[in-house]
């Protein structure tokens, strides 16, 4: 039997594996939908995205929606949704047109310092298409007020939240092999850092750390590898126990990987409204935790249940960064079986994957080859 369609919008097509994506395809697809997943640059790679899938190009912009928005196509859905913020204006002008239910996952918040370059009469359009959804998923509960006034949400309008977390990790990988393949040393303290390079996800902390701890090994899943910068980072002091990944992982690869790790790094220094708000919406926290691994964060108040579960340590700078490796060093073991368990009891995602299947059912309702 013919599935019926919902179209899922994303903003950046190497997000289409995310765990955040994951969980909304893997519920669209139990409730008994074919996902048609837009994306610009001719939509992403599927490949791995298990069945019931199909990538389909999309731009963002007023041009494509002139062209496209009134084409009878847009019938065949039963719902639109997608991410923020680009596909909202999107979304929403379709779901508005055809008379279709729009469920918004509002994984970003672009507001504040993090509003961007868009026009004006653009982000218009997007925050009009956030505000007509039928349901909103936002990552971390101290961001559900943020989104509720940056998209003009109805005070009924219902919002509900889902990690940024695969709610079926991948099993850990061999320790031994991800280390030797990668030259770590089988004894040595490693730290991780995952995600882009800058000052504002504690570059510097990561730089600080090197120098300071002689006993430290760094491994860097750095995103967007140039190697000029690669080579100037192994330079600096310690950058012999630097060990940067040539090429991106693929997002459970990352996670597997992660039984190479000891401890994690978490900053977000910007001043904008959501990295003031991380808590579980962060990718790299929620993977860190969820394999076992203990953090240290910089200090926030979404991330004050790290300490209360004895999984991490906050700290205020760099100059910090030493005596907060070595406080976890100190007691690995018991922190990493913290880790675990602070993911079961906080970041939940197999439950909030059954409360977001429940939550997206009641928009639309499961169809046939409903699992």
């Amino acid at each position: 039997m013919t599935r019926p369609r919902i179209a899922h919008f994303l903003l950046v097509p190497e997000l289409a594996g995310s765990p955040p994506n994951r969980a909304a395809l893997d519920a669209y697809r139990d409730l008994g939908f074919h996902i048609d997943l837009y994306a610009p640059r001719g939509g992403p790679d599927v490949s791995d995205l298990g069945e019931h899938v199909s990538a389909l190009p999309v731009e963002y912009g007023v041009r494509w929606l002139a062209r496209h928005a009134a084409s009878p196509r847009w019938r065949r859905y039963s719902a639109f949704s997608g991410t923020t913020e680009d596909p909202q204006a999107v979304a929403g002008l379709l779901s508005r047109l055809h008379r279709r239910p729009l469920i918004t996952f509002a994984d970003e918040i672009y507001s504040g310092t993090y509003a961007g370059d868009r026009p004006r009469r653009w982000k218009q359009l997007c925050r009009q298409g956030m505000a007509r959804a039928r349901l909103t998923i936002v990552n971390e509960a101290e961001r559900i007020p943020l989104q509720r006034d940056y998209a003009g949400l109805p005070p009924d309008a219902p919002v509900i939240v889902y990690p940024g977390c695969f709610h079926a990790p991948p099993e850990p990988g061999d320790r031994q092999a991800l280390r030797a393949f990668r030259g770590l040393p089988q004894d040595a303290l490693v730290l991780a850092y995952s995600g882009v390079f800058n000052h504002g996800n504690g570059g510097l902390w990561l730089l600080r750390a090197l120098e300071d701890c002689p006993e430290l090994w760094v491994w860097g899943q750095v995103l967007h590898n140039d190697p000029l910068v690669n080579g100037l980072l192994t330079q600096v002091r310690g950058g012999e126990r630097l060990v940067l990944e040539p090429s991106r992982l693929g997002w459970r690869e990352a996670w597997a990987s992660m039984a190479a790790v000891d401890i994690g790094q978490v900053v977000y220094l910007s001043d904008a409204p959501q990295f003031r708000h991380m808590g579980i919406a962060s990718n790299r926290l929620c993977m860190f935790l969820t394999m076992g691994v203990p953090v240290i964060a910089s200090r926030q108040p979404s991330f004050a249940f790290l300490e209360e579960h004895d999984c991490g340590v906050l700290i205020d700078g760099p100059e910090q960064m030493a005596e907060a490796v070595r406080r976890i060093a100190a007691r690995l073991e018991t922190m990493k079986a913290n880790a675990l368990r602070c993911s079961q009891e906080v970041i939940r995602a197999p439950q909030r994957w059954q409360e977001l299947r429940e939550a997206i059912a009641a928009v639309v309702p499961p169809r046939g080859g409903a699992g």
